[in-house]
């Protein structure tokens, strides 16, 4: 007890050193909570960017669909699924999808694409497809002869709204499926990649189009949290897989694995800076410790003198180290948490926003978590005490007889 009291007392001896050390430890405890804030809130705002304009946080499909799609891999009862799904707390909506490749025919324009089938009613509940319509409408709750085709697609046929196009494909029952369709819509901006192939009917209409009296190629599933998406995985492949493994049900982080992949990566290589980061602040209160051992020689050889122990000399230079890291840290914290919503609330604006996916990631946000917050304050405290390990050992063995001579 007398030994950290000593310790606290020892801070405000040099109280320029102390305060220059201790803007270093915050400084490095706010740049560690806004580095990590921003890593989470960019790669929230993607996660939710695939997740909620298109992919859905699970997806259910026929056994083997994903690996290999087919228009035979068919969910033959979606709304009995969807029925088993929503009674889940931690689903929120869901959506049922066909798929097919086609080819798209408008006057002497032709070009492959891919059709996908929704209820409209549905997908605005469980996505932001809606959205992305930036000319015209989104097609009907009612089944009709309406298509909303991408942007790309478009300008390949030279089709606006109001135009006719031709689609021809594949029936699931073996027949060649032609139909005309009117352009009611087009999603995406000039030079966007979101849905350049993809058009969008009502999904009774495809139903019609591909000779498919029910069913479904797959059910997209949005939750209240996108981090449930592995554990409600889990729950409804059990709900709804009682009479065998029917069902493949899978987390976004499995239908978007490239993605999911690519930012495990990325976050991997963010340790990389959070250790420049340490190595640098360590370094400067190595520094620090060493002045202080150095300056205070002969005042360690006085103590050894008079009966104190070593280890109470040590201890003494580790809780100096530890009382002024704790000091540090409080502002320190507090100004991440601070700078940390100010990020959330406004951000910062690129000046050349980049497309991912047709969503236009214009700025990169921050977001207040607790990794944001614990990750930087244990760095801190931890590189600190570390490197006054050494000068504290130091310390503790200096000689009365050395340390009395020593200027």
């Amino acid at each position: 007890m007398v030994i950290a009291k000593i310790a606290f007392r020892n801070l405000f001896r040099h109280r320029r050193r102390s305060l220059l050390t201790g803007l270093m430890m915050a400084g490095g405890c706010l740049l560690f909570s806004v580095f990590i804030g921003m890593v989470d809130g960019s790669y929230g705002l993607l996660i939710d960017m695939f997740t909620r304009d298109h992919t859905g946080h699970i997806q259910i499909h026929k056994k083997g669909y994903l690996d290999k799609p087919s228009i035979y891999k068919i969910i033959e009862d979606p709304e009995a699924v969807g029925e088993k799904i929503e009674v889940i707390p931690s689903v929120v909506s869901w959506a049922p999808r066909i798929y097919s490749p086609a080819l798209a025919f408008a006057g002497r324009k032709t070009s492959g694409v891919r059709v996908m089938g929704v209820d409209p009613a549905r997908e605005a509940e469980t996505t932001r497809l809606l959205n992305k319509v930036k000319a015209g409408r989104f097609i009907s709750e009612e089944p009709s002869d309406e298509i909303v085709i991408g942007e790309r697609l478009s300008r390949v046929l030279k089709a606006g709204t109001g135009d006719e196009i031709a689609l021809i494909a594949q029936g699931v029952d073996g027949s060649i499926a032609n139909e005309l369709f009117t352009v009611v819509g087009i999603t995406g901006q000039t030079g966007s990649s979101f849905g350049g192939s993809t058009s969008y009917i009502n999904i009774e209409s495809a139903r019609r189009f591909l000779s498919m009296p029910r069913g479904a190629h797959e059910i997209a599933v949005i939750l209240t949290d996108q981090a449930l998406a592995i554990s409600t995985a889990k729950l409804i492949s059990q709900s709804i897989n009682l009479n065998g493994d029917i069902f493949d049900v899978d987390p976004w982080q499995v239908v978007e694995k490239q993605f999911y992949l690519a930012m495990q990566a990325d976050i991997k290589g963010n340790w990389l800076t959070i250790i420049v980061f340490t190595i640098i602040i360590a370094i400067g209160v190595l520094n620090t410790v060493l002045m202080v051992i150095l300056e205070r020689t002969r005042e360690f050889g006085v103590l050894k003198a008079i009966g104190t122990r070593p280890f109470q000399i040590f201890m003494l230079i580790i809780l100096e180290t530890a009382f002024l890291a704790l000091l540090s840290i409080v502002p320190g914290a507090a100004g991440g948490i601070a700078a940390n919503w100010l990020l959330s609330v406004y951000g910062i604006t690129l000046p050349n926003p980049v497309d991912w996916g047709g969503f236009l990631f214009d700025t990169i946000t921050a977001k207040i978590t607790v990794r944001s917050i614990l990750i930087p304050v244990a760095v801190i405290v931890f590189s600190a005490l570390l490197v006054s390990i050494p000068p504290a050992i130091r310390a503790a063995c200096i000689k009365p007889a050395d340390a009395l001579r020593s200027q």
